[in-house]
Parts: structure tokens; C-alpha cells; sequence
């Protein structure tokens, strides 16, 4: 899944540090996104775009799972996505 590998190439650079907590409000927030989206495929580029904005949204403070998904449909909801995705 998308976000769970990025979520493990950013503790390992140590650059945020999230909690056990944060990082299920993101995953919760990249299911979410995922599914208002119709991006099916979560190895798909939408599915790592998605997860990378999410993750962009909580570095700089933001961890409630609504308003991050929120945040990403606002963001991406005109964008054309592939039907195999």
C-alpha cells in the first residue's frame, strides 16, 4: 500500500517524527481519500500522490483524518483519474 511505504521511508530518514496515533489517522485519511477519489489501484501514481500530499498536510501540523481527507479532495477532485486505477 502506497502510504505505508511511504510512511516507512520517512521514519527512516527521521525528518517527522509520527506516532503510533498520526500514523493511523493517515492511513485513515489515505483509505478515505482513496475511496472518494475512485482510486482503486493504491500502487497506482493517484494512490502515491495522494498518500505524499497527505503525509505533506500532516508535516506541517495537520493529524485529524476528516480535514486531511478533506484537504486532499479539495486538492484533487477535478483531476482526471485513470479507470484502472
Amino acid at each position: 500500500m502506497a502510504i505505508h511505504a511511504l510512511l516507512k521511508e520517512e521514519s527512516a530518514v527521521q525528518t517527522t517524527a509520527f506516532n503510533p496515533d498520526d500514523m493511523k489517522a493517515l492511513v485513515a485519511a489515505f483509505e478515505d481519500a482513496c475511496n472518494r477519489l475512485k482510486v482503486h489501484d493504491r500502487q497506482s501514481a493517484m494512490a502515491f500522490l495522494i498518500a505524499r500530499t497527505i503525509i505533506q498536510i500532516a508535516k506541517e501540523g495537520e493529524r485529524n483524518p476528516e480535514r486531511l481527507t478533506q484537504r486532499v479532495i479539495a486538492l484533487y477532485r477535478n483531476r482526471t483519474v485513470d479507470p484502472r486505477s
